[in-house]
C-alpha cells in the first residue's frame, strides 16, 4: 500500500436482509496454526489471480475462511515498491489473517520483498509461491519452475524466514513439473527444513495448469512427509468434497478456490458439514443479491467504478450459480454489460427480491 495507507472501510450496503452470516463466525478449536496465529476453522481461501483482492478475502473471512492470501506478485516489484504491485497488496482494516504472496528465485529480491511485506506493509505472514504454471514465470526459474530444485527451495525459504522474522513464512506448491517428475514430497520436506510454518499443495502438475484432474493421493503423501500444518485442495467444488479430502488425506485444512468466488457461503457450509454432518439451507435470492451488491461496492472502493463494474460482469457469472435455476440466467444477462454503479443498481432492481 502506498504511503502505508489502507483502503477505507466500506459501509454496510443492504440493511434490508437478515445478516445471519455476515459477521465473523466464532472461533472453533483446531490444532493448526501459522506460527503464532491459531486457525479457527479448517477451510481457507486459495489465492487466485484477478479474484483474491481484499473484497473477496474479507467476504470469505466473514463467512468462515480461516485465512487467505493476496494474489501472487513478483518479489522484484515488491522490493521496488512498484505502485501497481502495492495496489494489488492493499488490505482492508477488517481482514484478520492474510498473507502477502510472492514469487521469485533471486535471494536478494526475495529478502527485500519479505522485509517490505512485513516491516512496511504489516502483513502477518509471507506466502512463497512454488505453484504458478505461467510459462514466463516458470522459465525464469520461479513459481512452479522451482519444483525441480528442492535444494534451492530450502535455501530460498531460509532466506525468506530470516528476512520476514518474526512473521512466519508459508509455501504454496504443486505436485511437480509433469507426471514423470512428481517432486511434491521432496519439495515439501525441503520447505519444512528451510523453516516453512505451513505448506499448501495444489495437486496438479505445472504441465496440467488448471486442467485435468487433481491427484489427491499426493496430498496424503505430503501430509505423511511433513510435521507442519498442511493444506490440501484441487477440485474442491463443494463442502462434501472438502470434508472428504480432510478424512481421506489427513490434511489439516482445505483450500477453496474458484468455487468460492461467487459463493462465500461455502466456508460456512463446509464448517457446518464437518461439525454436524449437515449443511444449512442455501441463501435465498435476496441474500445472494445483497452480498453481490456489497461485493461490487467494495470493488468500487478498491478499483474505482469503471474497473469494478467490469469485474462485476465476471462475478455475476459466479454468483448466478447460487440462484434458483429460473432466475440465474436473467441475473447474469442483466449484469454482463454493466459499466457504472447506477447500471448495477438498475440490473439488481433496486430493492432485493425476496
Amino acid at each position: 500500500m502506498p504511503s502505508g495507507r489502507r483502503s477505507r472501510p466500506v459501509p454496510w450496503v443492504s440493511p434490508q436482509v437478515p445478516h445471519r452470516l455476515y459477521s465473523p463466525m466464532p472461533a472453533a478449536a483446531t490444532a493448526a496454526a501459522i506460527g503464532p496465529h491459531p486457525l479457527p476453522t479448517r477451510f481457507a481461501l486459495s489465492p487466485m489471480a484477478d479474484f483474491t483482492s481484499w473484497p473477496l478475502r474479507l467476504l470469505a473471512q466473514e463467512f468462515g475462511a480461516a485465512f487467505s492470501c493476496t494474489e501472487m506478485v513478483k518479489a522484484k516489484f515488491v522490493a521496488q515498491r512498484h505502485p501497481e504491485t502495492l495496489k494489488i497488496l492493499a488490505r482492508h482494516p477488517a481482514e484478520r489473517l492474510v498473507g502477502g504472496q510472492i514469487c521469485g528465485a533471486d535471494e536478494t529480491e526475495l529478502a527485500e520483498a519479505a522485509r517490505v511485506l512485513v516491516g512496511e506493509l504489516g502483513f502477518p505472514f509471507v506466502d512463497f509461491n512454488l505453484a504458478c504454471p505461467i510459462r514466463r514465470v516458470v522459465s525464469d526459474g520461479a513459481g512452479g519452475g522451482l519444483l525441480a530444485h528442492p535444494e534451492k527451495v530450502e535455501r530460498l525459504v531460509r532466506v525468506l524466514v530470516a528476512a520476514a522474522a518474526p512473521a512466519p513464512v508459508t509455501v504454496k506448491m504443486r505436485s511437480g513439473l509433469d507426471e514423470s517428475s512428481i517432486t511434491a514430497v521432496e519439495v515439501a520436506r525441503a520447505a519444512e527444513a528451510g523453516g516453512a510454518a505451513l505448506i499448501a499443495l495444489h495437486p496438479r502438475t505445472v504441465r496440467q495448469g488448471y486442467g485435468g484432474k487433481a491427484d489427491h493421493g499426493v496430498v496424503a503423501a505430503v501430509k505423511q512427509a511433513v510435521r507442519v500444518p498442511m493444506v490440501g485442495g484441487g477440485d474442491m467444488r463443494s463442502p462434501a468434497d472438502a470434508v472428504r479430502l480432510l478424512a481421506e488425506s489427513g490434511c489439516d485444512l482445505v483450500y477453496f478456490a474458484r468455487s468460492a468466488t461467487g459463493d462465500p457461503w461455502i466456508f460456512h457450509r463446509a464448517r457446518a458439514r464437518l461439525d454436524t454432518g449437515a449443511e444449512p439451507p442455501p441463501p435465498g435470492e435476496a441474500e445472494v443479491r445483497a452480498v453481490f451488491r456489497r461485493h461490487v461496492a467494495m470493488l468500487i472502493e478498491h478499483l474505482g467504478e469503471r474497473d469494478a463494474c467490469l469485474h462485476a460482469r465476471r462475478l455475476a457469472r459466479e454468483y448466478m450459480g447460487r440462484l434458483p435455476e429460473d432466475r440465474a440466467a436473467g441475473f447474469y444477462e442483466a449484469l454482463k454489460r454493466v459499466e457504472t454503479l447506477a447500471e448495477v443498481e438498475a440490473a439488481l432492481g433496486g430493492r432485493e427480491r425476496r
